[in-house]
């Protein structure tokens, strides 16, 4: 197993990089001395590795559909290990002392703590499946009325090259061909097609176009955006498809989440004193 192909969570994902780049391997680990006490996965020179560390990692790595094997948990391990004796030549030369690394370690530490209030506040207040129910009734009366367009389209770094491919496309070639050869925008691998779009859901110079085209009809002229000029080609239209309860949870569920954020948010700065 390639030790680069290993995630570890949190804040070590910092000395991940360190490890990668110094050009350690790990395909020979030198076993441990000793057997380590119960609930500590290593000692390095008096300074203990929790186990509970590792399973972290293990879990990690999991998640990102790797197997749970004595293999990748003794890789995990010997890294461990590795990053704690680096860690502890790093404190040892002082560089954890320096102008730059109070700065990096004091913003991982606000981070760290942020993550763990956010992590707090979903679990004290879960998202229930009748509030998702309920987001869900009112997105869909909201948008029973509106229109979904498929949309495709090719974006280019100059007016003048889009202006072109604009006559090209009116002399007969295709959409598809050109978009896949000359467009800059990840659509190219689909030959420029975006899909179904509601018109709230893109940028307003666009959609105020869009919603005014024909079926198969390609915008008179390119759009600037900020990722560059855009084509436009609207492929078709159709009243507003909701999806299915269960396809949307996800996303109902993690909108939900956010808005409790930002309620927590919102709260927290109107008790703080901002100067």
């Amino acid at each position: 197993m390639n030790v680069s192909m290993l995630k570890f969570s949190a804040m070590s994902a910092v000395c991940s990089v360190l490890l990668l780049t110094t050009g350690l391997s790990l395909a020979q680990p030198k076993p441990a001395a000793t057997i380590a006490p119960t609930g500590v996965l290593a000692t390095v020179n008096g300074v203990q590795i929790p186990s509970s560390l590792l399973e972290q990692n293990v879990n990690a790595n999991v998640a990102q559909g790797q197997r749970d094997t004595p293999e990748l948990r003794q890789l995990l391990k010997e890294e461990l290990i590795n990053r704690e004796i680096l860690a502890q030549e790093s404190a040892k030369l002082g560089l954890d002392k320096t102008a730059e690394a109070k700065t990096q370690l004091a913003q991982m530490r606000q981070t760290l703590m942020v993550e763990l209030l956010l992590n707090d506040l979903i679990k004290k207040n879960p998202v229930t499946d009748v509030q998702i129910k309920a987001e869900y009734d009112q997105r869909v009366q909201a948008l029973r009325n509106e229109q979904e367009y498929k949309v495709a389209l090719i974006v280019t770094s100059t007016e003048d090259e889009a202006k072109a491919l604009i006559v090209q496309i009116n002399k007969g070639e295709s959409f598809e061909k050109i978009a896949a050869e000359k467009s800059i925008d990840p659509s190219k691998a689909n030959g420029g097609q975006v899909g179904w779009v509601l018109p709230a859901q893109i940028l307003p110079s666009i959609s105020n176009v869009m919603v005014n085209l024909n079926k198969g009809a390609l915008a008179v002229s390119p759009i600037r955006t900020q990722a560059g000029w855009n084509i436009i080609k609207l492929e078709d239209k159709r009243d507003y498809q909701a999806p299915g309860l269960n396809e949307a949870k996800n996303d109902i569920r993690q909108a939900l989440q956010q808005q409790q954020r930002a309620e927590l948010v919102k709260r927290l700065r109107d008790g703080a004193k901002i100067q």
